[in-house]
């Protein structure tokens, strides 16, 4: 009995070894032959990958939106860290959205998106020198929602304003532009992505900052006044022509509001009208009748009518690029108010570079006004440098900042006790101008800048209508800053109404309407000739002569401007200027306030606190990216919630899902269902919604995408169809499923590194399978081994223990 208990024991023991042994390698054998399906498995047009799907997104109550061309929209909201973008483009192709800081598809930030067999693809690319476009390593938007009906492709999608990629452009205050083109048909592999062979353009857009709609619903009883020259013949021998006109307000029973206004052209003569300024004028009513009865005269001419020039309250400032403006619901400009004026005049400024002949002009601006009166009557304020030939502009520099100063005591004197809220500010400057800033020092600080463009385009000189308004107080120093690259040119450039010549302006458009028109400044005589090298001039000589020192005496003022060694003595002349003694101009609506040529001279103010500098944890700006941290330059890196990298993750490590944070403040919807037939917007396509079954492709992959239904960007949410403008939202915009698993790879990728990248994507996303299914067999099938392995062992050894336990009794 011992020996058949002994041979029971041996046996079973080694059975059971055996079988543990043979049951784990098959197990492990299975797993690998499954996990090699799985990583040879390849999605076709015929077999898609899973990739993201529909799901219920409430339309957005977007903050901005433009036209890009007839058959392209876009659609914006921002918030402080990113920006949510919609793109609706009448096209079955593929469409491309990009930004850039220039225009150029060479430096445009670019996505390419398409929607294949009811599947979006959606990619994260960058310009080219060559004109092409290349995948980014590192994918930073991510699709919320894409769908596809008859006629239009529309996809949404959001990123960070900084998202620490090179390749990508930081969204920032400063001017940028949108570049889109779209395709009739899909693309079938990288080689069909262009840019210029299909229809394509760009515009200039400030994303930050932006006027409201201009088809917004108006006032019912919105009355229409229209501004506009009559045969205005552009000289063909002169490049500048400033006409100025009267008119006579109409006949109004009361107060009124002015809400809007649009430039109006003549068809073909855009392009010459530099910019129309619309001025209250003062003085006596019975000239003003007869003057307006005229088609106009020149303005700033001996031949002008005196009374032309007291004309000088803003009302409007419009100028190239601009669409107009539409003022905020709680502010416009008095109309007929007690007092009020009733004649204006508009002032226009035809531009003719090229000498162009046969130029005959009927443009003007186009205003809105309504007897429903807003809760704030605004004003308009102008600062800047008086237009003067002691603005100087050097030849053949890169860089020339010229600064003109609203003063302390001029703010001091005209604004209310607290303040007035600025709403907007319109930057102005003439061809030379590449930056553009209005600085903002209270007392010894220096505040936030009210507007900071270092990517500043003459040709898009729209206004910049902020958030929130910006209060300036009493006492307030106001300083329009510009900065010029004078490179093209080889002769100095002095201050005027020209386009040739130079300017440094702000429109500020605020309330409530004080009795402040403008504030201006301009280097004294002493500053100039100081920066100059002169010391003395002869008196009372014409032409001004200069006295000392010795060794420029009897030179001409104008002489040694045009003599001088502008690259030897740049930076002695720019240090005086700005450093040097200014003159004052601040005028109200009527009256000088302080008089430039009577007052003391000023200086810059002291600033002891000035702006904090950048905080060094955000990106530097865009090509000089920091280096990485050494702990974790050699890991795969992940997004967390907030868009940050968290480093030392585990290749391996199981990806997780959260909810992540809305884009859109206060953007809610009480109902998700989506109709078969859903319109996005009033007035736009229809979108037949697509059942799906709601997986979420989050393997990660970053491998070419063609033929297959597969998002290249790593963090993709559920496509959706998009629902009707009518629906009231009420649960956050983006409060959709994302998956954290961000790493990089490129479209260069070797099939040997895309089997290691989906092996490593499967055994990332292990928890939340790309492949349910065939991971619950695998699950089942090991489970099944294991439990059958234990009831076999304790079967079988059990009956050897208890052999034991009695043959020790």
């Amino acid at each position: 009995m011992g020996a058949d208990t002994s041979t029971c024991s041996s046996s079973s023991r080694w059975g059971f070894r055996w079988f543990s042994v043979g049951a784990t390698t098959i197990q492990l054998l299975l797993f690998v032959f499954l996990m090699g399906r799985t990583e040879c498995w390849r999605p076709s047009a015929s077999n898609p990958a899973p990739g993201p799907t529909s799901t219920n997104i409430p339309n957005a109550g977007w903050m901005h939106r433009m036209r890009l061309d007839a058959n392209y929209d876009v659609y914006w909201s921002i918030n402080e860290s990113e920006v949510t973008f919609e793109v609706q483009v009448r096209t079955l192709g593929y469409l491309v959205f990009g930004l850039s800081p220039s225009g150029h598809i060479q430096d445009a930030d670019l996505i390419v998106g398409w929607v294949h067999n009811g599947r979006p693809r959606f990619q994260d690319r960058h310009g080219l020198a060559n004109g092409g476009s290349s995948l980014d390593p590192q994918q930073d938007y991510d699709l919320i929602g894409a769908h596809e009906n008859e006629t239009h492709t529309v996809m949404r999608f959001r990123r960070k304003l900084v998202t620490c990629d090179d390749k990508d452009l930081n969204i920032t205050v400063s001017t940028s532009w949108m570049m889109y083109a779209y395709s009739a048909s899909d693309p079938l592999s990288d080689a069909d992505i262009s840019f210029s062979n299909n229809p394509h353009g760009s515009k200039p857009v400030y994303l930050m900052h932006r006027s409201q709609f201009a088809d917004d619903e108006l006032p019912s009883d919105v009355k229409v006044w229209d501004l506009r020259n009559y045969q205005v013949s552009v000289p063909e021998n002169e490049d500048t022509l400033h006409w100025c006109r009267i008119f006579k307000l109409p006949p109004l029973d009361r107060k009124h509001h002015m809400i809007r206004y649009e430039p109006v052209f003549t068809a073909g003569s855009q392009p010459f009208v530099h910019h129309m300024n619309v001025y209250e004028c003062v003085g006596d009513p019975s000239v003003f009748e007869v003057l307006a009865a005229t088609e106009g005269s020149r303005c700033y001419q001996p031949s002008m009518p005196p009374l032309f020039f007291n004309c000088n309250n803003v009302v409007v400032a419009w100028t190239a690029g601009s669409e107009g403006f539409t003022f905020p619901s709680e502010a416009g400009y008095p109309m007929n108010r007690a007092g009020g004026a009733k004649f204006f005049m508009l002032e226009t400024h035809y531009d003719n570079p090229n000498l162009q002949s046969g130029i005959v002009d009927h443009s003007g601006l186009r205003l809105f006004y309504t007897s429903q009166l807003r809760h704030h009557d605004a004003g308009v304020l102008s600062v800047g440098i008086d237009p003067n030939w002691k603005h100087i502009v050097p030849p053949g520099q890169r860089r020339v900042v010229s600064e003109a100063h609203c003063v302390a005591d001029c703010t001091q004197q005209a604004l209310p006790s607290r303040g007035i809220n600025v709403f907007a500010v319109n930057q102005h400057t003439h061809l030379l101008g590449r930056q553009v800033q209005l600085r903002h020092i209270r007392g010894d600080k220096e505040l936030p800048a009210l507007v900071d463009d270092t990517n500043y385009d003459v040709h898009y000189q729209e206004y910049r209508q902020f958030q929130k308004p910006v209060n300036v107080l009493p006492g307030d120093h106001l300083i329009s800053q510009c900065t010029y690259n004078s490179e093209s040119r080889s002769t100095i450039t002095l201050g005027g109404l020209s386009t040739r010549e130079e300017t440094c302006l702000a429109y500020l458009l605020y309330w409530p309407r004080v009795d402040l028109s403008l504030c201006y400044s301009l280097p004294s005589l002493a500053t100039i000739l100081h920066s100059l090298g002169i010391q003395e001039l002869h008196p009372g000589s014409d032409p001004v002569r200069i006295k000392s020192p010795p060794e420029l005496a009897d030179q001409t003022v104008e002489e040694r401007l045009i003599t001088f060694d502008w690259d030897k003595n740049f930076h002695t002349f720019q240090e005086a200027t700005r450093r040097g003694a200014f003159r004052p101009l601040c005028w109200g609506k009527t009256q000088a306030l302080i008089d430039g040529s009577t007052a003391p001279d000023y200086y810059a103010p002291n600033i002891t606190q000035p702006l904090p500098e950048a905080d060094p944890s955000v990106c530097a700006p865009r090509g000089t990216l920091p280096p990485r941290p050494a702990n974790v330059a050699k890991t795969p890196h992940r997004k967390n919630v907030n868009g940050g990298v968290s480093g030392n993750v585990q290749r391996n490590r199981t990806a997780t899902t959260t909810h992540a944070p809305a884009t859109v403040p206060a953007l809610t919807t009480t109902t998700t269902t989506t109709s078969r037939s859903a319109s996005i917007t009033t007035g736009r396509p229809s979108l037949a919604a697509e059942s799906s079954s709601g997986q979420l492709n989050h393997n990660g992959q970053v491998a070419s995408v063609w033929g297959q239904g597969v998002s290249l960007n790593h963090e993709k949410a559920a496509a959706a169809p998009l629902p009707p403008s009518s629906v009231v939202i009420e649960t956050p915009l983006n409060d959709v499923i994302h998956l954290h698993n961000h790493s990089a790879a490129t479209q260069e990728t070797t099939a040997s590194q895309e089997l290691s990248s989906r092996r490593a994507s499967v055994m990332q996303n292990s928890s939340e399978s790309t492949y349910p299914r065939l991971g619950s067999f695998t699950i089942i099938l090991i489970a099944l081994c294991c439990t059958y392995n234990s009831v076999w062992a304790s079967s079988s050894c059990g009956r050897s223990s208890s052999s034991r336990r009695r043959s020790s009794l």
